[in-house]
């Protein structure tokens, strides 16, 4: 009986081979075949040009791929516009009136003197420069006064207060019985007046001499009966000295 010969198995592995490479060529082919049963997509064509952008490295940064390109044409309008013309006029400044310069005093020692205001004037119990402190009467009518008026007071620790420039003042009051004292305070000088006279009638007092700049003098009520002022005078040493006493 004749024996078999065994089977040699390492023929099977170029079998293996030949088939794998056969399924993988089918594979391929299947492949193909359904890459080309995919529907056609149909193009339309559109009037709106297509444009690409790059979008930059940085957000919100987009760079276009083209400019428009500006032309003679697309600057210029479409229409002519006209502007209104507007017509300015120049604002014209109020026409300020120049007062008068006031006049020069001829008087040369009134060119030295610090302020405006005059030598030689005499200024009334009344006038508006006189401060007056405390309970002061005015009366008018008075024979012989200055203006014919008089201020009176009745208390002790009246005072009045005249500011001036000059060189020297005379104060006038009417002297006569009951009559009080009064302290004069010339700049820091002090003086004392009875007014006290057996006959009333006007009479004055005189200051020394100061230097031409300005003063202020204080009246002051201190003592004894009623006291008053009738007028002061401002005194300028050179020009002649004027008088506050009126003739009755």
């Amino acid at each position: 009986m004749n024996k078999k010969t065994p089977l040699d198995r390492s023929i099977f592995i170029p079998i293996f081979i030949g088939l794998c490479s056969v399924l993988g060529i089918c594979l391929v082919l299947l492949a193909t075949r359904l890459s080309a049963a995919r529907g056609n997509v149909e193009l339309v064509e559109t009037g709106t040009p297509v444009k690409y952008q790059y979008i930059g490295t940085e957000p919100l940064v987009v760079f276009p791929t083209e400019a428009p390109t500006m032309t003679a044409e697309t600057l210029a309008p479409t229409e002519e516009i006209v502007l209104p013309t507007m017509t300015l006029r120049a604002a014209q400044s109020p026409t300020l009136s120049t007062p008068n310069p006031p006049a020069r005093s001829t008087n040369t020692s009134a060119s030295t003197t610090p302020t405006n205001q005059p030598l030689n004037a005499i200024y009334d119990d009344a006038d508006f420069k006189f401060l007056y402190t405390g309970n002061w009467n005015s009366l008018s009518g008075v024979t012989g006064a200055y203006q014919s008026t008089l201020h009176i007071s009745n208390a002790i620790g009246d005072s009045v207060q005249l500011s001036f420039v000059g060189q020297k003042i005379r104060i006038a009051f009417q002297a006569g019985p009951s009559l009080g004292v009064i302290a004069i305070k010339l700049d820091n000088v002090d003086f004392t007046l009875d007014q006290l006279a057996a006959v009333t009638n006007i009479t004055e007092w005189e200051s020394p001499v100061m230097v031409l700049s300005s003063h202020s003098v204080t009246i002051t009520h201190i003592s004894k009966g009623s006291i008053n002022i009738d007028a002061i005078a401002v005194v300028d040493i050179s020009t002649p000295t004027p008088s506050v006493t009126v003739s009755p």
